[in-house]
């Protein structure tokens, strides 16, 4: 029997009597020539009362040399290492008294090959060093005071290779010859931060061209060749800097803003200040080829770590249960702002996919608060997930429209003015929205906040009485005979989308109570929708009558309610709220939509009951689900046809691109599968022959099929590639190839330098999506798990696992659970317990329907 060893789980906190005020860090490096690097750091402290020890995070590094300067006085200190809590203590043979002191000490280290801290990055045969420090790693970087609360000013210098460009959070101070081909490079001192939003790059980068918005100058650096691709990102960080100073009414914080495009990089982007670092999908891009989605999700990305300069880097929560400070505002800020700069992009849909991804998860019973309690730093990273972010936001919007906008923007205004270079809890935020908007704030907020979970609401017509009642949504269909505990109410900002024949009108209440009754007003209504706007972050639950009122009368829904109609009854199917077939008949009456993100909504949904056929009822009857996909979506997608028209417009092109993925992916219709084929040849061989807003269906539709031959094809041209969006979705393609040999080259592959490492959590994912290529998958991590974690950064390690109920069986969930209890991931213990319960969840909705999809089949 396998040991089960406990995961690494650092509880200590420091203590909060000793406090550095000003930091001067040099580092000495050149990644050109090799991983070595040394430094010295010198921390001016004070100490609230007499010690004669200084504790302060230290994690892989050599420390030594520690020396206090106590007024005109030097004291040589004793370094005791603890590395079960990623410090050291500084002890001294005297105590020193309380007041101002001076700690020095030297470090060394290697340059890291895990993505955090400071770590080594390769293009080709450049070699870089960039930083990741969030949460907790600047302790990985240099010996440090690594917690949010603990703000000072830095001083950062760094001598180098001469030909090395250097960037950090400020501007050049100096640059001198440091001799021997080397360069010494000083920067200014930095305003008040957290060690976590610290930034160092250094390497063979080039800056573009400079622009200004306002007195700041804002520029994109990124490794030589990709000149090009800089004008979307220099053009969307210019309009919303511009656009976030107006709304927070104060002016970007730092001296120069610098976004710089990491060749390999953890997160999507970090919004260190003044210099914010990304993935290069997430930053570069050219006009010609990136696609519409790309394109917003390039602008969103950016504006969401130029919000952080204000909310996360000048305001700073005090510690990581209050992450979604940070996060959930940044997230709602960049819808907001970047639909004020571009309404025609329908912003708000965008944002309805990433909040399905909040319903799902805080559906499942191993969900969270948003605000959380944090005992260690792998649970502040297990906590950047779509609670944080997605369902933070959702909240967010909520509370700014039951406010009113400029009632909430009067009271952040007030939270950032009031706490700028600071640090926060939840309850600084609630006083300033309380005091802007006349009313008690955290009553209605804390419910939200503070609980997991958020309501289905059933809802019932009687005339002009709406009849409501709330209970907690479980994604899990309830036992038999089994009814769970009523849950406290939620104080629910409700808002009915009321039609009648002739007019639509909104009708709000604040539902605090179980059940109750909101008046409809005047008029007898044709059908009314119980989320308007999808404003809310709850599910209606509409009788079987008014969901087919409601379907007929789709067309006078706004876009997001569309989707919101289709996303909350296949959730309620899933829960065994509701008959699959009522979702699969509202489903493909949808067959003549206009807009793309509904269309967005179906090919997850209508794949799993797909899937499910096959696996209850055998391989016909998947195949006949599959064809009455394709069969009612195929008309509008031969009327567009493959090349769009003269003057198409962004929106149209998607709504070509989501056909193709339903009749395609989801369909299998033979006839576009195969000239899918002929597609991607031609895009192979000119990338402008196929429109880009379908060149990742076409790709990996030919992939489905194809040989070794298209395989090496895909290689040579990712290999090639001139954009770093066309090189990920042809690496990611080699994911969708279904022969044996292929599959085991693609998994090969990503214990080598063929994939970076910021890519090969994703590729596992890909794989494990592929269904002749799942339980391989599987296998291949449980005999190279060892491998794999020097290739899955904590943050991105949970990617796979989350993927895993993909295999669908119940033996399949006892391997995995039996796996993860002798292989314990530390910053994954909650992502295992949830992947579990989606198996749970698969299983059930299999065994329940299997008669169910049989009947609507025939």
């Amino acid at each position: 029997m396998a040991s089960n060893p406990k995961p690494k789980r650092t509880t200590h906190r420091l203590r909060r009597d000793v406090r550095p005020l000003d930091v001067d860090v040099h580092i000495a490096l050149d990644p050109t020539r090799g991983d070595e690097y040394e430094g010295e750091v010198i921390h001016r402290l004070a100490l609230e009362r007499r010690c004669k020890r200084i504790e302060l995070h230290a994690d892989d590094l050599r420390v030594s040399h520690a020396r206090l300067a106590v007024g005109e006085r030097t004291i040589k200190g004793r370094i005791v290492r603890h590395p079960e809590r990623e410090t050291i203590e500084v002890e001294f043979a005297e105590s020193i008294p309380s007041g101002e002191a001076t700690l020095s000490l030297r470090f060394a280290a290697r340059l890291r090959t895990d993505l955090r801290g400071l770590y080594a990055a390769r293009d080709g045969k450049r070699r870089y060093a960039f930083t990741q420090l969030e949460a907790t790693d600047a302790r990985r970087f240099f010996p440090c005071f690594d917690e949010p609360s603990f703000k000072a000013r830095f001083a950062l210098s760094v001598t180098t290779g001469r030909k090395n460009a250097v960037i950090s959070n400020g501007r050049v101070l100096s640059e001198e010859n440091a001799g021997r081909g080397k360069k010494r490079v000083a920067f200014e001192r930095t305003p008040l931060l957290s060690t976590y939003l610290l930034a160092l790059a250094v390497g063979d980068l080039v800056a573009s061209r400079p622009v200004r918005c306002g007195k700041t100058e804002i520029r994109v650096w990124h490794v030589p060749g990709k000149e090009k691709l800089t004008a979307f990102g220099l053009e969307a960080a210019k309009e919303t800097l511009a656009r976030l100073e107006r709304y927070f009414d104060l002016p970007y914080p730092y001296s120069k803003l610098d976004l710089v495009a990491a060749p390999d990089f953890e997160a999507g982007a970090m919004e260190n200040a003044g210099a914010v670092f990304f993935r290069e999908t997430l930053l570069l891009s050219d006009p010609k080829t990136i696609t519409f989605g790309e394109k917003k999700r390039v602008a969103e990305v950016i504006c969401h770590e130029l919000a952080h300069m204000w909310y996360g880097d000048l305001v700073t929560m005090a510690w990581w249960d209050d992450l979604w400070l940070n996060e959930a505002f940044a997230t709602w800020m960049a819808f907001h702002i970047v639909n004020d700069w571009k309404p025609e992009w329908e912003m708000w849909a965008d944002f309805q996919h990433y909040k399905s991804m909040a319903f799902g998860l805080d559906a499942l019973k191993e969900t969270h608060p948003i605000y959380t309690p944090v005992r260690s730093p792998e649970e502040a990273t297990e906590n950047f997930d779509a609670i944080t972010y997605e369902k933070g936001a959702s909240v967010v919007r909520m509370i700014e429209r039951y406010l009113g906008a400029e009632t909430f923007r009067d009271g952040v205004r007030r939270y950032i003015r009031r706490h700028a270079e600071a640090n926060t809890v939840a309850s600084d935020l609630w006083n300033a929205l309380s005091e802007a908007s006349g009313q008690d704030v955290a009553p209605v907020v804390r419910a939200w906040i503070e609980r997991p979970g958020f309501p289905l609401v059933r809802l019932r017509r009687e005339g002009t009485k709406l009849h409501y009642r709330q209970e907690r949504f479980t994604a899990a269909a309830p036992k038999p005979g089994k009814k769970p505990a009523p849950a406290a109410p939620w104080p629910i900002p409700f808002v009915a989308r009321v039609a009648t024949r002739s007019t639509e009108k909104s009708v709000r209440a604040l539902a605090t109570k179980r059940s109750g009754t909101v008046d409809l007003g005047r008029g007898a209504p044709t059908f009314v929708f119980g989320n308007a706007d999808e404003s809310g972050f709850f599910r209606p639950l509409h009788t079987e009558a008014e969901l087919g009122a409601i379907a007929r009368g789709r067309h006078r829904l706004t876009l997001v309610e569309r989707m919101g109609l289709l996303e909350h009854q296949w959730a309620i199917v899933r829960a065994g709220e509701a008959a699959v077939g009522s979702f699969l008949d509202l489903a493909l009456a949808f067959g003549d939509e206009p807009e793309a993100d509904v269309l967005a909504t179906l090919p997850g949904a209508l794949a799993t009951c797909a899937r499910s056929a096959g696996r209850t009822l055998g391989p016909e009857a998947e195949a006949r689900l599959r064809e009455r996909v394709a069969s009612t979506f195929l008309p509008a997608f031969a009327e567009m046809g493959w090349k769009p028209r003269r003057g198409e417009d962004d929106r149209t092109r998607m709504r070509r691109a989501q056909l193709l993925a339903l009749v395609g992916r989801v369909g299998e219709d033979p006839e576009v599968l195969a000239a899918a084929r002929r597609h991607c040849d031609a895009y192979l061989r000119k990338r402008s022959a196929v429109e880009p807003n379908l060149a990742g269906d076409v790709v990996a539709l030919a992939a489905r099929s194809g040989d070794e031959r298209l395989y090496e094809w895909f290689l040579s041209e990712a290999a090639r590639a001139t954009t770093p969006q066309e090189e990920r979705r042809l690496q990611f393609a080699t994911a969708a190839f279904r022969d044996p040999a292929l599959i085991e080259r693609t998994l090969a592959s990503v214990l080598t330098d063929a994939v970076g490492t910021q890519d090969v959590a994703m590729v596992l994912m890909q794989l494990l999506g592929n269904p002749a290529a799942s339980e391989p998958t599987w296998e291949f991590i449980k005999t190279r798990w060892k491998a794999l974690q020097k290739r899955l950064p904590p943050m991105l390690v949970t990617r796979p696992i989350e993927a895993l109920p993909a295999l669908g069986t119940r033996a399949w969930r006892r391997d995995v659970a039996r796996f993860f209890r002798e292989h314990p991931v530390a910053t994954g213990q909650r992502t295992v317990r949830q992947t579990l319960e989606r198996f749970d969840i698969g299983i059930a909705f299999d065994e329940r329907n299997r008669t169910a999809l049989e009947r609507w089949l025939d």
